[in-house]
């Protein structure tokens, strides 16, 4: 009786052992490596998912959570302050790196599906200043609707937002014409 009470314990024990090897070698390395890539997607304006962003939705511009979303956007990496100018209807983004330090087609692409998705989700902001160290960029609202419409948020479901901004940020010379429509100052 205690023979097989025994057996059934070890039996018990080593699948017990089995299992945690299997997720600590197999499951809990994919899973982490499945994570480094969807936050390595999320710095790319091509790939970044619409999904991560849609709660930061709001009417009015002044709380600090309109700051959270751009945690949740490409260039989210680099080292960033931000100001809210509430009575001006602006958000100022003081980045400490140089746009030279960033990829020259990415960063442009950033600065249009940011200054996107900023306008989309923020219903009375107006204007974002992207303030580098060696320049900064102001994107209106106005110069936002020129390029993909005047209903930003029309387009905040993940069909329309590939198609109306993220198939867009495809072509170089959109992404040219859209950056001569955003001031650098």
């Amino acid at each position: 009786m205690t023979s097989l009470r025994n057996k059934i314990i070890l039996a018990l024990v080593l699948v017990g052992v089995v299992l945690f090897m299997v997720i600590q070698i197999v499951i809990l390395p994919e899973n982490e490596a499945q994570s480094e890539q969807y936050q390595l997607a999320q710095q790319s304006p091509l790939t970044h998912d619409l999904e991560s962003i849609l709660p930061y939705k709001n009417k009015y511009m002044g709380a600090t959570s309109n700051l959270v979303m751009f945690n949740h956007l490409p260039l989210s990496d680099l080292k960033r302050t931000f100001q809210l100018r509430p009575e001006k209807f602006t958000i100022e983004i003081h980045y400490e790196d140089m746009t030279t330090d960033i990829e020259a087609k990415l960063f442009k692409q950033a600065m249009l599906y940011n200054s996107m998705a900023a306008f989309a989700l923020v219903d009375n902001l107006q204007t974002v200043e992207y303030r580098f160290s060696d320049t900064t960029i102001v994107a209106t609202r106005v110069a936002i609707q020129g390029l993909f419409g005047d209903d930003l948020a029309s387009l905040l479901t993940k069909e329309k937002w590939r198609t109306g901004v993220q198939d867009k940020l495809r072509n170089d010379q959109f992404i040219e014409e859209g950056m001569k429509k955003i001031e650098s100052i």
